[in-house]
Order: structure tokens, then sequence, then C-alpha cells
């Protein structure tokens, strides 16, 4: 009940409609006026009157036709769904239809392909018969023919073993001679060959000893240069920070010139000054603090050119000009 409700949902709020409606109009309109005080008086009560309110003919006929239209309505929709379920259900048989059909087409053809299969198969099983035959006739024909020719090569091999017999006492005696001239020079082959590879051994020797010297004299040569190098290196990080720390330097009052100050700098990586202390100062404290504060005026401290030059502690002597 419930889903034919929801299926027909407009068609059931007209019809609800339609007999509110007529309900309205055919309702009756009752007045009760019910009284106490006869009672107690002993008079007699009232007559309740009713009173009631007739339809025309004309409203009732348009109620009529509100009824029919709804159930034509009704119908003309029962009709429509009808159809609509009819159509559902013929698409449906259709596609029912095209699927048996598309799974008998594959069924058929699965059918073809395992009876073409089993046809191959059948077929490679004769050839593989046939050719087993053949094989076999092939190999019992071979046994025999090979059976004659071992008698033949038997009895050849018997009248060859005798010849073979006599050359061979001839061939032993001349193999023996043969081997003692081959086994004497080789003999002395072996010898020339020893004392050609004590020479090539002693040959590589000096080479490899000549080529060790000169790799060492070449490393030598490098470390010397690498070295020059460094130190060239190490004298202008030395003047680059001098000059960083005269650059930031202010002289300061009463400074008398050819004085100087050795510096001790404790360093970070990148330049950064942890520690400044005047060690050596030929001039007063007043030199000796404007010395210090321009070593921290001038951080970062320069970079050296090479890596390797990078100290964490370094000294300097600090001579403004």
């Amino acid at each position: 009940m419930w889903s034919l409700l929801t299926q027909h949902g407009r068609l059931f709020v007209l019809v609800l409609s339609i007999h509110l409606l007529l309900f309205l109009v055919l309702g009756v309109n009752l007045h009760f006026k019910p009284s106490a005080e006869p009672a107690a008086r002993g008079e007699q009560a009232p007559v309740e009157v009713v009173e009631a309110v007739a339809m025309d003919a004309e409203a009732f006929d348009r109620a009529q036709q509100a009824r029919e239209q709804a159930r034509e309505q009704a119908q003309e929709e029962a009709r429509r769904q009808a159809r609509e379920r009819a159509e559902a259900e013929r698409r449906r048989e259709e596609e029912a239809l095209r699927r048996e059909e598309q799974r008998r087409a594959e069924a058929e053809r699965q059918r073809q392909e395992e009876q073409r299969r089993a046809q191959a198969e059948q077929e490679r099983r004769e050839a593989e018969r046939r050719a087993q035959a053949e094989q076999e006739r092939a190999e019992a024909e071979r046994r025999a023919r090979e059976q004659r020719e071992r008698e033949q090569a038997e009895r050849r091999a018997q009248e060859q073993r005798e010849r073979e017999e006599a050359e061979r006492r001839a061939e032993e005696e001349r193999q023996r001679e043969e081997a003692r001239r081959q086994a004497e020079a080789e003999r002395r082959e072996q010898e020339r060959q020893a004392e050609e590879q004590r020479t090539r051994e002693r040959m590589e020797a000096e080479q490899r000893r000549l080529e060790q010297a000169q790799a060492q004299a070449e490393a030598e040569r490098q470390r010397a240069a690498r070295q020059r190098e460094l130190d060239r290196q190490q004298n202008e990080y030395a003047a680059a920070i001098r000059s960083a720390v005269e650059r930031r330097w202010r002289r300061p009052d009463g400074h008398r010139s050819g004085q100087s100050a050795v510096v001790f700098v404790r360093q970070s990586p990148g330049g950064f000054i942890q520690q400044v202390r005047v060690e050596q100062c030929t001039g007063d404290a007043v030199f000796c603090d404007s010395v210090e504060r321009a070593v921290r005026l001038a951080e970062p401290l320069p970079s050296p050119p090479d890596p390797d030059l990078f100290a964490r502690e370094i000294r300097f002597t600090f001579e403004p000009s």
C-alpha cells in the first residue's frame, strides 16, 4: 500500500483535495445550545434545532465532474505506467535475448575452437606416431648396417693390426731415437728460455727501479711546488688579514710611528672571530686597544685562497703604515 502511495503521490493528493472540498461543501452546520437553568426550575428543556445547508445541483455536478476527471486522470496515469512497465519489460526481454545470443555465439566459438585444438592435437600425435615409426625403422636399418660394417671392420682391423704391429715396432724404435733428440733439444731450449727470462726480469726490475725513482722525483717536485704555492698563498693570506685590519684601524691620538703589535686570533670557519688577544705590543695601551678593536671590526676575516691554509688560531704582526 505504501509503495502505491509513493508511486502515485500526486494522484493521491489530488483525490484527497477533491474529497475535502466536497466535505466542506456538503458539511452541516450544527448548533447545540443546551441550558441547565430550565431543568433547575423544573421547566421543560427546549428542543434542539439542527440547521442543515444543502448543496445545489450545480455544485453537485461540478463535484461529480471533478471526481470523474480525477478518476480519468488516475486511469490515464495507470495506463501510462502500465505502458512504461510493458516497454521496460520488453527492453529487458530484448536485452536478455541479446545476451543469450551472445552467450550462445561465444559457446559456439569456444566449441569450434576446442574442436580445432582437438583436431590439431590429433594430427600432431599422428605425425609424431608416424615419425616415431619411421625413426624406429631407420634405427633398425642403421643397426643392421652397423653390424655388417663392424664385422667387415673387424676383419680389416685384424689385418690392419698385424700390419701395424710390425710398423709399430719399427716406429717405436724410431720414436725412441727421436725422443732422445727431442729431449736434448728441449733441454737446450729450456736453458735458453731460462736465461732469457732472467735477463728480462733483470731489465724489468731495472726499469721499475728507474720508474720508481722518476715517480719519487716527480712527487718530490710536486710537493716542493705545492709547498712554494702554499707559502706564497700563506703570505697573501696574512697580508689580506693585515690589510683588512689596517683598513678598520683608527689612529689614536698621540700615536707615534714605528709601533707594532703581535696579535693572536682564534676564528671559526667563515672567518668569525672567537677570541682576540694582543700578545706583544711596542706601543701604549691605547694603541693596543685600537689594534684589538680593528681586528674585531674586520670580522669576518678574509678566507684563505686554499682551504688547506685555514687555521683556527693565527698570529700576525700589525704594523700600521
